[in-house]
């Protein structure tokens, strides 16, 4: 850029004049005047503002530091000064304007390669352009050739899951990108490496560890990582250390699962099969377990674990299984006993061949346990053989929800539907209803005790409210075991206002599916709320259901409704005689 410097006025009074931006380096011409002492550089962001300035000394060019950011459109001027610290008014502007260059700095997979079938994968490009902004365009590489797996949009990521039928190499991902406009059909790319796609090991497991003794039934599960577009069936052999012949322990079964009882010490491996099913294939996936040992060995508990986590909720079931290793004969018996911190231990399921025990804590049983499992071989007469605690546990009474669809604020008159629910499905319970005005800062029973969970509220008159439900077991003296409240609530007056209008069934839909579409309003001037329903077809919009407090309508379109729709529903306050206080209508959906 170049500025043309010329005296304007007396003597150590300067000005310039603008020229332009060459490269990266400022300059301008010098002043004829020999008083002149020195230039200012200054430059911002916007046209005539300018937030940063340099006194470069007495010379006529200025060159920013590395790391000077060009990437900005810029905007210079420059004054002169003299010995006498006077200054001349800034020259006119000039503009730097940097090249509009779209580069991808980077493509960035959310997994590590070799990718596994049946597992998401989403590729991240990012890239940059100083004016405009960037599309993108995908590529894919498979074995043999390169794919468009997604055409130019502002998304910069691309996601793939690989199937079964993908397994092998080499895959490659490419992203192109231009400036938003631009007819080239790039402006910039950047690859992947290649990278295959595997599945993990075919994995077979037991529900015990080894030893164990003859006559004890081992369960195994056959576990194919990787997702398959077909179902699969399952075989499993065995075989022993002293044989090479692999004896069919169960034949080709969509169960992923086999029992296995050995009669006999002796040294033994298990190998599982699998394949699609339809499959000629002998088998698409194998494993083989290592040599393992049935014998006889002191017994020991490995394992007691839960599948709920504490605290768990009454009303919850919660499953507890212990895991052996060894013992002098099969099966393995289990006996289980319950610990609570208020009554101590009891015996909670006898000796038994299974590993599993099972509780559903109940209304009332609120508290602290533990869970202790006596194991012995099979015809012992010992009280037990090994034994295990489980991790201290508690159990929370079920907590109260109390809900209504209508939304606020409502308008008086409006019915208002509340429901109190309290998540455990051994409770036997009764409800309260209160209700809290704040006109009064009193509460007030709205319902006495009784079973049914629901209460309708119907709102007298403007003001600030609140509802609590109270519970307890039938046959209690206490005032109440759980409750819940709601937030303060607003019943006012002012139009009614449609908030929602949702379907239960996805669009477009085919003929012969009722299709059942919800409104949702609050306000109003008075409730309850009325609705009515339109209908749009090529033929226009045909009044479907004419104005009622029912804020749902139906309808099971037939082959002759097939084709374009739209619903609409329209809202007014009770005892309205406007067409509508508020409308909200579905976009155009198809029945096909």
């Amino acid at each position: 850029m170049r500025f043309v410097c010329r005296v304007l006025v007396a003597a150590a009074i300067l000005a310039c004049t603008s020229s332009v931006l060459h490269a990266q380096t400022l300059v301008w011409d010098a002043s004829p005047d020999s008083n002149v002492a020195g230039y200012r550089v200054f430059y911002g962001i916007q046209s005539g503002t300018y937030t940063n300035q340099v006194d470069v000394g007495n010379q006529t060019q200025y060159q920013p530091p590395t790391g000077f950011d060009w990437s900005k459109t810029l905007y210079f001027a420059v004054l002169a000064y003299n010995t006498s610290g006077l200054t001349s008014p800034l020259s006119n502007e000039a503009k730097w304007t940097p090249s509009a260059t779209t580069k991808v700095t980077s493509v960035r997979a959310s997994v590590s390669y070799p990718l596994l079938a049946g597992h998401s994968v989403t590729w991240t490009a990012t890239a940059t352009n100083a004016l405009y902004p960037i599309e993108y365009r995908f590529w894919l590489y498979r074995k043999t050739g390169w794919t468009m797996v997604k055409d130019y949009s502002s998304g910069n990521t691309f996601s793939w899951t690989p199937t079964q039928a993908d397994v092998g190499e080499p895959y490659a991902v490419q992203v192109w990108a231009r400036a938003v406009g631009s007819s080239l059909q790039y402006e910039s790319w950047l690859g992947t490496e290649t990278f295959a796609v595997t599945v993990l090991p075919f994995q077979i497991s037991a529900d015990v560890d080894f030893p164990t003794p003859p006559g004890n039934q081992v369960t195994w599960t056959a576990q194919v990582a990787a997702t398959s577009t077909s179902p699969l069936e399952y075989r499993f052999l065995v075989t022993t250390q002293d044989s090479s012949v692999w004896t069919v322990l169960r034949e080709y079964a969509t169960s992923n699962v086999a029992l296995w009882t050995p009669a006999a010490i002796g040294t033994y491996a298990i190998q599982a099969w699998a394949r699609r099913v339809g499959s000629t294939a002998q088998y698409e996936y194998i494993d083989t377990t290592d040599f393992f040992s049935v014998s006889q060995t002191p017994l020991s508990v490995t394992a007691l674990t839960t599948d709920v986590s504490s605290p768990a909720i009454a009303g919850t079931k919660v499953t507890w299984t212990a895991r052996v290793k060894g013992g002098m004969a099969g099966p393995i018996q289990y006996q289980f006993w319950l610990y609570s911190s208020s009554t101590g231990w009891k015996l909670a399921q006898p000796y038994g061949a299974t590993e599993t025990f099972t509780w559903t804590p109940t209304w009332g049983d609120e508290g602290d346990y533990s869970v202790q499992v006596w194991v012995r071989s099979d015809g012992s007469t010992a009280s037990y053989e090994s034994w295990r605690s489980s991790t201290p546990f508690r159990i929370d009474r079920a907590p109260m929800k109390l809900t209504t669809a209508t939304l606020f604020p409502v308008a008086p008159g409006s019915f208002v539907d509340w429901r109190a629910d309290v998540a455990d499905p051994t409770a036997n319970l009764e409800y309260q209803f209160w209700l809290y005005s704040t006109a009064t800062a009193n509460w007030t029973i709205a319902r006495s005790y009784g079973v049914d969970p629901t209460f309708r509220w119907i709102p007298a008159s403007v003001g600030t409210y609140a509802v609590q439900a109270w519970a307890r077991a039938i046959g209690s003296s206490a005032t109440y075991d759980v409750l819940s409240a709601t937030n303060l609530l607003q019943v006012s007056q002012g139009p009614a206002q449609l908030q929602t209008l949702t379907s239960n069934v996805a669009l477009p839909a085919t003929s012969g599916t009722t299709i059942k579409w919800t409104a949702t309003a609050n306000g109003g001037t008075a409730g309850p709320l009325q609705y009515q329903f339109w209908l749009w077809s090529s033929n226009g919009w045909t009044l479907v259901q004419n104005y009622s407090s029912l804020n749902t309508y139906s309808w099971t379109p037939t082959t002759i409704d097939v084709g374009d729709h739209a619903l609409q529903v329209w809202v007014r306050s009770a005892g309205s005689s406007a067409a509508y206080e508020s409308y909200k209508s579905t976009g155009v959906f198809s029945i096909k």
